[in-house]
């Protein structure tokens, strides 16, 4: 009887380090993430924000990914689908904090309602003088957060990581 225990524990924490290995191997057909937040509008009014981002196809020969995109907000939808040829990855990842510091950047500890993630916050000003600043993580797409304000430093919109499901 012990035998038997001891062979479902085994095989027990073999599926579980082979999933916890698959889940941060992407980018997959099936990645989906998902940021919540909030979005202001020039006149002060604040509308409910959600952006979900989709890997929903891959042609390996092309390596060309097939990303759905859906946005909310407020009471409007909109969704497209587009084709990429370059997706963020976990080398990608490891380039980027490798070299956060020496690009402008700073690395940051986040935390998210879908966890805490080792980041590289990035910001750049557009040409109309709105700021915008990303915190890149090891996630599916990169992004844990993003925070944009107008040239008056009135927020704009800040959406956090909400949910992450991997594709297997």
């Amino acid at each position: 009887m012990e035998g038997g225990f001891m062979f479902t524990k085994s095989l027990l924490t073999a599926f579980t380090a082979l999933f916890a290995t698959t889940a941060l191997a992407y980018p997959n057909v099936g990645d989906k993430v998902s940021w919540t937040g909030t979005m202001s509008t020039i006149n002060g009014e604040t509308n409910a924000v959600k952006i979900t981002k989709e890997v929903i196809g891959h042609d390996e020969k092309k390596n060309i990914w097939k990303i759905k995109i859906e946005a909310v907000v407020g009471t409007d939808k909109t969704s497209e689908t587009m084709e990429i040829s370059d997706l963020y990855s976990p080398a990608k990842y490891k380039t980027l904090i490798a070299d956060c510091e020496k690009n402008g950047g700073t690395l940051e500890k986040l935390s998210a309602p879908a966890g805490t993630y080792d980041t590289c916050k990035m910001s750049m000003t557009m040409a109309d003088g709105t700021m915008v600043e990303r915190w890149w993580g090891d996630i599916p797409f990169g992004v844990v957060s993003k925070n944009t304000r107008d040239s008056g430093k009135m927020p704009i919109s800040k959406p956090d990581l909400n949910s992450i499901i991997a594709g297997l």
